[in-house]
């Protein structure tokens, strides 16, 4: 969601880009520096912007081993690209099954809050279209990560 979509209640289909929805990392993006701008799904390409890769590597080596999270945050606060590539290329599976994992999560979440949407009445909940909009315009873009994804 947009902070013009959720103060006014209208989509901004101009955006070149959306928020990776990434919100069970947020602790993950604070400690590396980042920002919702950073965490962008690109619309047209479905493009991963390089911090969503740099968050989520940080929050599974965070899970599995602290040592090895500590090293790659060290990486990254440096602006050491050789070494954070490193740590991508070593771990990379990990990496994108753990993004795969969300997108996939999430497409079938959009079904569910869409069908739900649907079930609403348009006279007490006059937002559903709106809602079904927004959620079609993020599924579109997932769909096209996904397809990246799967092609990497």
């Amino acid at each position: 969601t947009t902070p013009l979509f959720a103060t006014y209640g209208f989509l901004d289909e101009s955006a070149s880009a959306t928020f990776c929805k990434l919100m069970h990392m947020l602790k993950e993006m604070e400690e590396l520096g980042y920002s919702f701008s950073d965490l962008l799904f690109h619309k047209t390409t479905g493009e991963i912007a390089p911090a969503v890769y740099d968050v989520v590597l940080y929050y599974v080596l965070k899970k599995s081993d602290p040592n090895l999270a500590q090293q790659f945050y060290q990486a990254v606060m440096n602006g050491d690209e050789a070494t954070k590539g490193q740590f991508q290329e070593q771990y990379w599976s990990y990496t994108k099954e753990e993004l795969s994992n969300h997108v996939n999560g999430l497409l079938g979440d959009l079904d569910v809050w869409s069908q739900t949407a649907n079930s609403y009445d348009l006279n007490t909940h006059p937002r559903v279209p709106l809602i079904l909009e927004h959620n079609a315009f993020v599924k579109d873009i997932f769909l096209r990560v996904k397809g990246n994804l799967d092609n990497m």
